[in-house]
């Protein structure tokens, strides 16, 4: 009897772990976000150290060796990027079953599926920019670490996507309270990224470079929501505000992240990109208090009615 009740007990172990896991997804597509996020600030952190071309063209291993016992400075932090980015994979494909099990067919487990999707192309360009283009003289190859940073990004964004969609799903999607809270909190995303523009304030190094991308980041993610809820609520014409704000922000990435030469007339254009971000997070936060303001209206009429 005990060894039929101990059978059914392990038998059983799959599905409690499972149910565990579909009531806890929005926590897990959080995190899935949350280091998500990390790994690319780790990858703009190992580009602007020069510690990506270090590993003597050798991948995934470093210097010929999977162990770190032995390596440089700069060729750990390479292997160290590595190892994060192969365990974040692999909760991104964990994310996407998940998200698979709790809520098939919805927008919110397409959103997971193409980050998944996605990831073969990030590994093989990652491979190839410190591995074929590291060959190139200089360093990286442009194009190369172009594809490779532009899928970093988009798997971020569909992440947020899946985010925003698991509450749509849950029936605690688009409000005026979290559009109003959002919008007016997401004004300091742009002050806070200025503080550690190129040559503004203080001198670019890598960990000042990883900071801008920090708060360009966040920045991204809460104009992709604002986007998303806006359009959920119908409101094409405020979306637009997210939308360009969003655009700006990548602009604002592409153009300090190594890919291009930065000329004082690149500095001026990031620093203008900037002042777009926080104007858009305005206009943002002026529609948030006029449709708080027109609710507020409706409800004194319909109270005096």
């Amino acid at each position: 009897m005990e060894t039929s009740t101990s059978g059914r007990s392990l038998a059983a172990l799959p599905r409690r772990v499972g149910g565990f896991f579909v009531r806890h997804v929005r926590g897990f597509a959080a995190l899935t976000l949350v280091v998500t996020s990390l790994l690319v600030l780790l990858g703009e952190y190992t580009a602007a150290a020069g510690a990506g071309a270090t590993c003597n063209n050798t991948y995934p291993g470093c210097a010929g060796q999977f162990s770190p016992v032995g390596l440089s400075i700069p060729q750990f932090i390479e292997w160290f990027h590595r190892l994060v980015a192969m365990g974040v994979g692999y909760v991104i494909v964990g994310n996407a079953v998940l998200l698979w099990w709790a809520y098939r067919g919805t927008r919110a487990s397409r959103s997971a599926w193409l980050a998944t999707l996605l990831l073969p192309v990030q590994v093989a360009f990652g491979a190839l920019t410190v591995t074929v283009a590291g060959l190139v003289p200089g360093g990286y190859a442009p194009p190369t670490q172009l594809v490779h940073l532009t899928t970093a990004l988009a798997i971020f964004v569909a992440l947020v996507a899946t985010l925003v969609w698991i509450d749509a799903e849950r029936g605690r999607g688009a409000s005026a309270t979290r559009f109003r809270y959002a919008a007016f909190g997401g004004l300091a995303l742009p002050i806070l990224q200025a503080v550690f523009a190129r040559d503004l304030f203080v001198t670019f190094w890598p960990s000042v470079q990883t900071a801008y991308h920090l708060f360009g980041i966040l920045g991204l993610a809460v104009l992709i929501a604002l986007v998303l809820w806006a359009l959920d609520a119908g409101e094409a014409s405020i979306a637009a505000y997210g939308a360009v704000g969003a655009v700006a922000t990548l602009a604002n990435t592409y153009l300090v992240a190594g890919l291009f030469l930065v000329t004082a007339r690149v500095e001026a254009v990031t620093y203008v990109l900037l002042v777009v971000q926080f104007c858009c997070f305005a206009l943002l936060a002026r529609a948030a208090r006029n449709a708080s303001a027109s609710a507020d209206r409706g409800r004194a009429t319909h109270h005096r009615a």
